[in-house]
C-alpha cells in the first residue's frame, strides 16, 4: 500500500504525514481534524513517535527502525478514530473527559 500524505502548515512549517483511511471526514468533524493534526505534530516527519511505539530492539539506542507505510496509515486512522464521537466514548468510557476546547 502506498503511503498515503496529507500536508498542513503549522507555524508556517509544512509538515507531511501519513494520512488516515477516512480523511473524508475531517471536513465534518472538528475533533477528527484536531486529533489527526495533533498526532501530526507527534510525528513531525510523519514518522517519529510511531517509530519510537514499534521499536522492538533490546536496546533502544538511536533513531529507531522507520515503521512500513502500512503502519503509519494504521497509526494515523486510529489517532482521527480517538476524535470521533465513538472514539471520544471510548475515551470517556476510560476515564478521559475533554476539559478544554483543542480548536
Amino acid at each position: 500500500m502506498p503511503l498515503q500524505a496529507l500536508v498542513y502548515s503549522e507555524g508556517g512549517l509544512a509538515m507531511k504525514l501519513a494520512k488516515g483511511l477516512h480523511e473524508h471526514r475531517l471536513k465534518d468533524n472538528d475533533q477528527e481534524l484536531v486529533f489527526s493534526k495533533l498526532w501530526a505534530k507527534w510525528n513531525r516527519d510523519g514518522r517519529t513517535t510511531l517509530a519510537y511505539l514499534l521499536d522492538t530492539r533490546p536496546t533502544q539506542t538511536g533513531r529507531p527502525p522507520d515503521p512500513t507505510d502500512r503502519d503509519a496509515v494504521v497509526a494515523a486512522t486510529f489517532a482521527q478514530w480517538l476524535g470521533s464521537p465513538v472514539g471520544q466514548s471510548f475515551l470517556e468510557e476510560a476515564g478521559y473527559a475533554r476539559s478544554v476546547d483543542l480548536r
